[in-house]
């Protein structure tokens, strides 16, 4: 590509970063601005240049261009003005209380917060919120969402573009296009070394698997029971959960199964195409419909029924996965239909953006929580569109997900968003077989830092880059027109048949060799097979090997974007001993914990220490001794913790680590805190008993609330309901006798952490009808991990190590199974929110 982008391109482009931007733009409705932006200014080198409203809403309405006009449109041959005109009349229907709810979006914060840097009010002030003003405004105009109708609305008498900053995006775009075409260049060189490596077969003379096989099959939507998901309107108990299901009729033997994830906007339709191929060759294929991330959810949202997608996505969607193969693996052996018909053993998964995504999970990607934290916070504007979709994960709790399924033997990932919430580190982590499928001209998930880049980071030795040339992200897709009505046509590319046919024969050949095991089926996974599929439309090529080598020779000097990033590291504190070294010359681990913080530590009624707490620092010590790697009696010493003094007695090193209810946060010098174990946040605990109504929506004037002092909930009460009788009850009895004070009717209520509160009112036997948690979700969102010193890493990769590892698990499981659907839901709401 040449360095300038073409008028059609750039207006192409720009229509397209419009179309996206207001799919996802943040804002709250405003009342009608007093002001108006008349005129749009800008700089050209030393000039000072205006354009009134006025004359380009003359030429998009009449095609008639002013005197004050003519000297742009000079500029432009008329294919482009016929484009400018095109995209000056162009008309997005979205309702303003969809952009409303949508205001509130991390994603379009950061996709405005970019915009707004080109955009601008006056100088050096980013235009981000007159932005969201006017494109609310302009939704609710009757004239609806153009661009000179959010020019209208812009709530200045001018609209100031800076032009420096838009020469400096262009040629950084430029860059990028360059190092893009060079690295597919790469590709297709790597490509002819391997062609010219591989056996002499005449593939002319093999099977054409690019049709249909010779397997009638069964298809039918089965829906299944039991599964806790987002529904369109928000968080639900078990909803309906849909499976399209594709059974080959006359296997004499157990089919293989391939699993199919859509990607977001999308849905099951969007695989039939190729479930229906896979099934004829003798392939069972199932294609569940994700809804919290489908296409009815994403028009739920731009109907403003729902707010913009969870980051739990990222998590539920793997779970999905899982769950069909679970119930799958129950039916095969319940359901008489279903025996004999599926071999789970051998389990393939094929998905395509989100999808693809969703893939490399199950395969053993995890969440790269450190890449998240390193990306994310940056503002600049990005040209990668999928990284805002992907940072939604960094506000997720840096647990231990175990996303990764061992009967999945094989992925494909087709269009995959991988760089931002997967990062080398987690890519490089899956051993099963792996093919990326690219598109060139994706624009959604660009092809280097989306597939390129991150084929080179597996680390798997069976692994296959098929790139589409001049192929986008909807190449592949088979679904029908209407489904892509939340996408401008510039995206969808022409020639889809060609890419699904590619799609076909790929799958089919990898599925056969990498799942069936069928060895003569990897001479289909060649250059040469490849090569005699590609048509003059969009030129296939498959390699499987490339290296950052081979990338920087064909750009010619060094690439504008890192082919393998680095994590950035922070800067540790000294300490004089390890805690480990500490360990093995003493023999004692020192553990801080509470005593009064049912159930996670606690005396007994014999004076005992009990507590998830107590027991999993107990089981601490095997963890312990394996890292020593001698055989070593330790012993756990209980040191009592309070409210009070927990960040002291390890910052001190008083202690090696403390475990409690300890909401993670990071203003508290000297210390770190693990992966967090629980999540919980406050409650109102109420007597359901007594006649006095009690309302959280409310100011709760002369309501007396019981709260522990210096603790988050009372600041929380404090700048929630001000007026509210705030009654304290201090020291390590503080929260036991706040339940008693409930129980006598002395307050109105006792406000903790409800996890706490539940642990209280088990410890003193009370009835959990009668003294009930109030609201059903949490009013704040509290993440518990275990206070580490700051000072050593070593120790604080044990630890978190041993709160992933099995043993803790079923600790966890231990105290917390009977729990775990108000976990679940506070992780579903505190997410969302």
């Amino acid at each position: 590509m040449k360095a300038k982008a073409k008028p059609k391109k750039l207006l192409g482009f720009l229509y397209t970063c419009l179309f996206l931007g207001l799919g996802i733009l943040p804002t709250v409705v405003k009342p009608k601005p007093a002001l108006s932006a008349e005129y749009i200014y800008f700089n050209y080198g030393p000039l000072k240049l205006s354009l009134s409203r006025e004359s380009l809403e003359i030429f998009a309405n009449e095609g008639r261009i002013t005197k004050e006009f003519e000297f742009y449109a000079q500029m432009l041959n008329p294919e482009a003005l016929e484009q400018l005109r095109m995209l000056l009349q162009q008309r997005v229907k979205i309702s303003p209380v969809a952009i409303s709810r949508l205001g509130k979006s991390p994603m379009g914060e950061a996709f405005l917060e970019g915009l707004g840097k080109m955009i601008k009010t006056h100088p050096g002030r980013n235009g981000l919120h007159s932005l969201r003003g006017a494109l609310v405004l302009a939704a609710a105009d009757s004239e609806g969402l153009t661009i000179i109708n959010i020019v209208r609305q812009f709530p200045t008498e001018g609209m100031l573009i800076d032009t420096d900053y838009i020469f400096d995006v262009q040629k950084e775009l430029a860059t990028l296009f360059r190092y893009r075409d060079a690295a597919v260049n790469a590709i297709a060189n790597q490509a002819t070394r391997e062609a010219a490596a591989e056996n002499t077969i005449d593939v002319s003379q093999l099977t054409d698997l690019q049709q249909p096989g010779p397997y009638q099959f069964t298809d039918q939507v089965i829906t299944l029971s039991g599964r806790r998901r987002q529904s369109p309107l928000g968080l639900s108990g078990e909803t309906k959960f849909e499976v399209a299901l594709y059974l080959p009729k006359g296997n004499p033997k157990p089919a293989p199964l391939v699993v199919m994830s859509h990607g977001f906007a999308s849905d099951r339709n969007h695989f039939t195409y190729l479930a229906e191929h896979l099934a004829s060759h003798g392939i069972a294929v199932a294609v569940p419909e994700h809804v919290g991330s489908n296409i009815e959810y994403s028009q739920a949202v731009l109907q403003g029924l729902a707010n913009g997608i969870n980051p739990v996505e990222f998590i539920e969607r793997p779970l999905d996965i899982r769950y069909v193969l679970d119930e799958l693996e129950d039916l095969s052996k319940s359901d008489p239909n279903f025996a004999n018909q599926l071999n789970l053993e051998q389990v393939g998964v094929i998905g395509h953006s989100f999808g693809g995504y969703t893939a490399l999970a199950v395969a053993g990607a995890e969440i790269n929580d450190l890449r998240l934290r390193q990306v994310c916070p940056d503002q600049d504007p990005t040209f990668n569109l999928s990284v805002l979709l992907q940072c939604l994960a960094n506000r997720l709790p840096p647990f231990n997900y175990d996303l990764q399924d061992p009967r999945v033997k094989a992925v494909i990932a087709v269009n995959p968003i991988t760089s931002t919430a997967l990062g080398p580190a987690s890519l490089g982590k899956i051993k099963v077989p792996v093919m990326i499928m690219a598109g060139s001209h994706d624009i959604v998930a660009p092809t280097v830092p989306e597939q390129i880049h991150p084929f080179i980071w597996l680390n798997t030795p069976e692994k296959y880059l098929a790139m589409i040339v001049d192929g986008n992200h909807f190449s592949t897709s088979g679904a029908s027109g209407d489904d892509f009505a939340l996408f401008p046509k510039e995206l969808l590319g022409s020639n889809p048949q060609v890419g699904l046919s590619y799609l076909k024969a790929l799958s089919l050949a990898f599925v056969n060799t990498h799942i069936r095991d069928l060895p003569n089926y990897r001479r289909y996974l060649s250059v040469n097979y490849a090569k005699f599929l590609s048509e003059n439309s969009l030129d296939l090529h498959l390699v499987k090997s490339l290296t950052p080598e081979q990338l920087e020779e064909s750009f010619g000097s060094e690439p504008p974007e890192s082919i393998i990033p680095q994590l950035a590291i922070e800067p540790i504190p000294k300490r004089s001993e390890t805690v480990l070294d500490q360990i093995k010359r003493t023999g004692t681990i020192k553990v801080g914990i509470r005593k009064d913080a049912a159930p996670f530590g606690y005396i007994d009624t014999n004076g005992d220490w009990k507590g998830y707490c107590f027991e999993l620092l107990n089981s601490l010590k095997d963890k312990v001794a394996e890292e020593l790697n001698k055989p070593i009696e330790l012993k756990v010493v209980a040191l009592q913790s309070t409210l009070e003094n927990r960040f002291a007695i390890v910052r001190d090193e008083a202690v090696d680590l403390e475990c409690g209810p300890n909401t993670i946060r990071s203003d508290i010098e000297g210390v770190k805190f693990s992966t967090p174990f629980f999540i919980t946040g406050t409650h109102f605990l109420v007597d359901s008993q007594q006649p006095r109504v009690f309302n959280r929506y409310q100011s709760l004037d002369s309501f007396k609330i019981g709260v522990l002092p210096s603790s988050l909930t009372e600041t929380f009460i404090e700048q929630t309901y001000p007026n509210a009788h705030k009654i304290v009850f201090p020291g390590d009895i503080g929260r036991s006798q706040g339940v008693k004070a409930l129980v006598n009717s002395d307050i109105d209520a006792f406000a903790s952490d409800g996890i706490l509160l539940i642990g209280e009112v088990t410890r003193q036997g009370l009835s959990s009808s009668q003294y009930t948690l109030s609201p059903d979700q949490p009013l704040t969102c509290d993440f518990y991990g275990m206070i580490l010193p700051k000072s050593d890493p070593q120790w604080q990769r044990i630890v978190n190590s041993f709160i992933e590892g099995e043993k803790a698990k079923e600790i966890w499981g231990g105290w917390f199974t009977n729990l775990f659907p108000y976990v679940l839901l506070n992780l579903e709401y505190c997410i969302d929110k």
